[in-house]
């Protein structure tokens, strides 16, 4: 019993990886966003490849919500969702400075067995701890709900007023000047 759900874990992550589609009738998540993702090379691909880029204080605290990906496995998505308030939208939608908008973290996917959470698979790594602070948001738009573009780059504003990508080594840090000059 116990292989044969780690086989329809495994098989329906291979089916988020390409797209793959279940349940239209319930709550899904979004598959694509920030997952199996290439971190980027270049600001310019960074940028290029999100749908919005705002400037914004992330409020540390965050919900955690599981969202059904498989009802019959039990097979579930954990996701954060942090409150960011617009300072400033760069690439996208023209939000208003003081503007609140939801941004979606995805960590992982989960299974029950007999009704108990089984263990995380997540989808990197390293899980990024966000923190109060003022961040550069690179975000795709997913059904309404905005995502990390790439959860390989979360940038936070550092005391020399640089970003700082807290995730990991490609495009080390960004100049907000430097980004918009990229459009």
């Amino acid at each position: 019993m116990k292989l044969k759900g780690i086989v329809a874990l495994l098989t329906i992550l291979v089916g988020i990886t390409v797209g793959s589609t279940f349940l239209p009738d319930v709550e899904k998540a979004t598959s694509g966003a920030g997952l199996q993702v290439e971190a980027e090379e270049t600001l310019e691909a960074l940028e290029e490849n999100s749908d919005f880029v705002l400037q914004a204080t992330v409020d540390g605290n965050y919900e955690t919500r599981k969202i059904i990906e498989d009802k019959e496995h039990d097979v579930y998505q954990v996701r954060r969702l942090y409150t960011a308030t617009i300072h400033k939208s760069i690439k996208g939608k023209e939000y208003a400075k003081g503007d609140q908008v939801e941004v979606v973290y995805p960590i992982g996917m989960k299974q029950l067995d007999e009704g108990h959470d089984d263990k995380l698979l997540p989808f990197s790594d390293e899980m990024i701890e966000m923190d109060t602070g003022e961040y550069l948001l690179f975000l795709d738009d997913l059904k309404g709900q905005l995502y990390f573009a790439n959860i390989s780059h979360v940038y936070k504003k550092q005391q020399d007023h640089r970003y700082s990508n807290i995730a990991s080594e490609k495009v080390p840090s960004i100049v907000l000047e430097n980004l918009d000059n990229v459009n």
